[in-house]
């Protein structure tokens, strides 16, 4: 009779080597573990003309599906109503560079943001930087600028008397949302404001963004239907005066 006899294989002798081996790989994975996330620079600066047309193609991606945007250029898909935006926003920024404050947010050198703002004074504009702001507008086709005219007036009607600052834009590319750039383009214009001792204001037609600027110190002061733009609703915001604090 022939008898197969099969035998476990000898468990590794367990050597102290092993054993530093196995508690240091486990101390460097720890380690990487607790090594703090690496920081992203970021910078504020003026919005030059040289990047205006990047700024711009920013915009019109963040503004793509605003209600806006939807309720004005509807019946498009959205790579037609991104162009449509462009064409619109290529006089708004350029405008804002010549006239206004228009400022961009850097992250690690990626232009990440946009902000157009009109210091006291500025706004309402002159006839002529009015035209100049609404050119991109003409180029969107006859019933797109009849309406964008339309609600122009409207906004134009209900703005806000005596000296403020205005903050016509604020935009943020849509793969950086939600990081907090917004919130340091808007500081940077309260900051502004209150140097002066002056208030706020804008308008935004989107609830999220209502209580985005709520949480920073905007109050809602009208509301307004816009029924010849299917029912486009738009909000009406202003930061009262605040008065800079103090360091003792």
């Amino acid at each position: 009779l022939q008898f197969s006899i099969q035998c476990e294989p000898r468990p590794e002798r367990l050597t102290k080597r092993t054993v530093l081996t196995f508690y240091g790989s486990i101390n460097f994975v720890n380690r990487i573990k607790k090594r703090p996330k690496k920081m992203n620079r970021i910078d504020i600066i003026p919005l030059k003309k040289g990047a205006a047309k990047e700024a711009t193609r920013l915009l019109a991606k963040a503004f793509l599906d605003n209600p806006f945007s939807v309720h004005v250029f509807d019946h498009f898909t959205p790579e037609k109503r991104e162009k449509k935006l462009y064409t619109l926003y290529t006089g708004i920024v350029n405008t804002c560079i010549r006239h206004g404050t228009a400022r961009t947010i850097l992250r690690d050198g990626e232009l990440s943001g946009v902000s157009l703002a009109y210091p006291p004074g500025s706004y309402p504009l002159s006839l002529w930087v009015w035209v100049e702001n609404g050119l991109g507008a003409l180029f969107t086709g006859p019933k797109y600028t009849w309406r964008l005219a339309r609600l122009d007036a409207m906004a134009r009607k209900k703005h806000l008397l005596g000296k403020h600052w205005y903050l016509f834009m604020l935009g943020v590319a849509p793969h950086l949302q939600g990081k907090g750039l917004g919130g340091r383009l808007l500081s940077r214009i309260s900051e502004d404001a209150d140097r002066q001792s002056l208030p706020c204001y804008l308008e935004t037609d989107k609830p999220q963004t209502v209580d985005f600027y709520r949480s920073h110190g905007y109050q809602v002061v009208g509301e307004e239907c816009a029924h010849f733009v299917n029912h486009l609703k738009i909000w009406f915001m202003m930061r009262p005066v605040t008065t800079p604090r103090t360091h003792r």
